[in-house]
């Protein structure tokens, strides 16, 4: 068994309001999915860009820390680890209100190419993709979508999670993205997300996906072609929300993967999800894999 994750690294430093900023600690939101997945017990291999600098170095121990399999790193000797600086103005379950300041462009984390890929997608069992793979420019871009259809003709579940403001998108990136939504086995979109798209997740349902929607301190909804289930949130107070959806998607795989059906692994996203919160830091998480089960 195994998961495979193809996408961007970004060490990130946060802050709430003024104060000075923590960090560095390991980021993105791929890589985050990855990572919880690992710490679940889910054996994951990532895929990604980071530079031969102490930010590299951050990233690359942080998804160790997780059990994840970092052999298929992108090490470029010329190029940095990309970062992201944060700032919080007030902590919610959504988030809040948040600023980003990505230093991405001619950074490593877009220098992923198909030689990297190997022939990962054709031996994964599953392959999850951040949409905000598809953002940050080539040859990252192409080469997520080519593991995509890869590991969908090779028989792999797939799983998307938009994770990008649709204003955010040019074109290019908007229609690998509606692509991807619609070679997907499982969605896993925030509020919202699929409508700003012009996505029917009823459509999409219809045809045989199962549509997961995050609701943040509402719970999460499941719709499938047999219909809508919603589910609470669990109650806890916020100290980090971001990561909190790449958490839950790691959550709704490693249950999945481990025989739940689409109900059981949104209850167990959401019970991943309260934890990630309450750590601060993107990949600080120490899920217990026992979430997974209740």
């Amino acid at each position: 068994m195994m998961l495979l994750i193809v996408g961007e690294a970004i060490v990130a430093y946060r802050r709430e309001f003024s104060a000075a900023y923590t960090g560095p600690w390991p980021g993105g939101s791929s890589a985050t999915t990855g990572y919880v997945a690992g710490r679940l017990g889910v054996p994951t291999v990532f895929v990604g860009g980071i530079g031969r600098d102490g930010h590299g170095k951050v990233m690359a121990d942080g998804l160790a820390a997780g059990g994840v399999a970092i052999d298929h790193l992108a090490v470029a000797d010329d190029a940095p680890t990309a970062a992201v600086r944060i700032t919080h103005h007030g902590i919610t379950h959504h988030g809040g209100a948040r600023e980003f300041d990505f230093r991405v462009a001619g950074s490593a984390a877009t220098l992923v190419t198909e030689e990297h890929l190997a022939d990962l997608p054709e031996r994964a069992d599953w392959l999850h993709l951040s949409g905000s793979a598809l953002l940050f420019g080539e040859p990252l871009a192409e080469t997520a979508l080519s593991a995509l259809r890869r590991a969908r003709a090779a028989g792999a579940r797939i799983s998307v999670d938009p994770n990008v403001r649709p204003a955010a998108l040019d074109r290019p990136a908007r229609s690998a993205l509606v692509e991807a939504l619609g070679m997907a086995h499982v969605l896993l979109p925030g509020e919202g997300e699929l409508a700003a798209l012009e996505v029917d997740a009823f459509a999409l349902a219809a045809a045989g996906a199962t549509v997961c929607t995050t609701l943040g301190p509402g719970g999460a909804s499941v719709t499938d072609s047999a219909g809508t289930t919603h589910l609470d949130a669990r109650p806890v107070r916020p100290v980090d929300p971001t990561g909190a959806g790449d958490s839950f998607a790691a959550g709704f795989i490693a249950a999945a993967l481990a025989g739940g059906d689409a109900v059981d692994a949104a209850r167990a996203g959401i019970r991943v999800a309260a934890e990630a919160i309450r750590a601060e830091g993107p990949m600080t998480v120490r899920p217990d894999p026992g979430l997974l089960a209740g």
